[in-house]
C-alpha cells in the first residue's frame, strides 16, 4: 500500500512534531486532500454488516478524485471555502462524505439528531451555501420548506445497496432544476478551510472552529506518530 503521507516521517530535530511536519509538507508535491489518501487494494473503510465488501484505498481515492455535486440552474456551483452542513448518522457514508466535500469545500458536520431549530441556528451562524443529509432527516427536519428561508441548497444522499461500504449517490429535491457539472470543483489548497467544528465552550454558546487542510493533515500525521500507528491497524469507533 502507498501512503502519500509517509514522506513526512522525519523525526524532528528542533522543533516541535507539529512544526516540523508542517514545514515537511509544505516541501512536499501534495496539494490537496485527495493526493493524501493512500493507494492499493487493501480495505480503507469497512461496513457495520459482515455482508458488506469494504471499500479499498483505491476505491476511496477514486470516489473523492471525482466526487461532483450537481446545482440548482438559479445558482452558480459550489467552490472552494464554501460552507456545507453535514447532517449524516454515523456509518461509512458519512466517513466517505465528510473526505468527499473537505477536498473542495468547507464541511461543517452537526448532530443529525438536531432539531430544525438547531439547525437552522447553526446554517445561519455558519452562513452556510448548502445542506447535505438523508432523504428521512431532511423530512423530519421539513428543509424542503425551509430551503428559501434559509437561503441554501439542499442535497440528499442514497447510499448504494450493493459494492463496497460507503459509496453513496447525490440528488436535489425534486422540484429543482437540477445542474450536472462535467468535472469537479477545484480542489482545496492547504491553506482553505475543509473542516468547521463546532463547540460549546465554557459559556454555553457555540463557537466556531475551522481547520485549515494543512491543521487536518499535522494533526493527522501527529496522531499517527504518536500512536505509532500501522497500515494495518483499525478504528473502531
Amino acid at each position: 500500500m502507498f501512503i502519500p503521507l509517509s514522506v513526512l516521517e522525519t523525526v524532528p530535530k528542533r522543533s516541535s512534531l507539529g512544526e516540523h511536519l508542517g514545514d515537511c509538507l509544505s516541501k512536499t508535491e501534495i496539494r490537496s486532500l485527495a493526493q493524501c489518501l493512500c493507494s492499493g487494494a487493501e480495505p480503507a473503510i469497512h461496513s457495520p454488516d459482515p455482508g458488506r465488501p469494504p471499500l479499498t484505498h483505491d476505491g476511496l481515492r477514486a470516489f473523492v478524485s471525482n466526487f461532483v455535486l450537481p446545482h440548482a440552474a438559479d445558482r452558480p456551483p459550489l467552490k472552494q471555502n464554501d460552507r456545507i452542513m453535514v447532517v449524516l448518522p454515523p456509518g461509512p457514508e458519512n466517513a466517505v462524505a465528510l473526505l468527499a466535500l473537505g477536498n473542495y469545500h468547507s464541511c461543517a458536520p452537526i448532530n443529525a439528531s438536531c432539531t430544525a431549530i438547531e439547525l437552522k441556528d447553526d446554517v445561519l451562524r455558519l452562513q452556510a451555501k448548502a445542506i447535505i443529509t438523508s432523504k428521512d432527516i431532511g423530512k423530519r427536519l421539513n428543509l424542503e420548506s425551509l430551503r428559501e428561508e434559509l437561503n441554501c441548497q439542499i442535497f440528499y444522499i442514497n447510499g448504494r445497496i450493493l459494492g463496497p461500504a460507503g459509496l453513496f449517490d447525490v440528488f436535489m429535491p425534486e422540484d429543482t432544476d437540477v445542474v450536472i457539472s462535467s468535472r469537479p470543483a477545484e480542489a482545496h489548497g492547504l491553506d482553505d478551510i475543509s473542516l468547521i467544528l463546532h463547540t460549546s465552550g465554557t459559556s454555553g454558546k457555540k463557537k466556531v472552529v475551522r481547520y485549515s487542510l494543512r491543521t487536518l493533515l499535522v494533526g493527522t500525521w501527529c496522531i499517527v506518530h504518536s500512536w505509532d500507528l500501522k497500515p494495518g491497524d483499525i478504528n473502531r469507533m
